[in-house]
């Protein structure tokens, strides 16, 4: 699952807030060698529990320890993250890659921000299953 800040989020022409935008996977500073993601599976079933265990991981290992109240937190598949890069000729690997205080962090590494439209293809198509922060039950900090 990827952290999507509440900027990063679709906005319709309501101004309601929807799923990722394309900019959610932006690779940034932080995103050392691929794009930053949790492994819910790190820390048990795909479940909402185990959902908030990953939540928690990912906020330990940021350094503002916030996470915004209308972000959201995208999941995928890794079969349909490879699956969507095979479709743009992109051979990308999911690689599990711990770092402080989130055990089950990952890197989806082969790809670049100048793949705009796998990009676009990645929030539209692929990380489809989101929840917002402010409804999943995070405890505080």
């Amino acid at each position: 699952m990827r952290y999507v800040a509440p900027n990063k989020r679709v906005v319709d022409e309501n101004a309601v807030r929807g799923g990722p935008g394309p900019g959610a996977f932006k690779l940034t500073p932080e995103d050392e060698g691929g794009l930053s993601v949790t492994e819910i599976e790190h820390f048990g079933a795909n479940d909402a529990p185990t959902r908030v265990i990953a939540a928690v991981a990912f906020r330990a290992s940021i350094p503002s320890k916030k996470l915004g109240a209308n972000g959201l937190f995208a999941r995928a598949t890794v079969g349909a993250v490879k699956s969507a890069a095979a479709g743009y000729k992109k051979s990308v690997r999911v690689v599990h890659d711990p770092v402080e205080g989130n055990p089950g962090h990952a890197e989806i590494r082969h790809f670049d921000d100048n793949d705009f439209d796998l990009l676009a293809f990645f929030a539209t198509d692929v990380f489809v299953d989101y929840e917002v922060v402010s409804a999943m039950g995070i405890p505080p900090a």
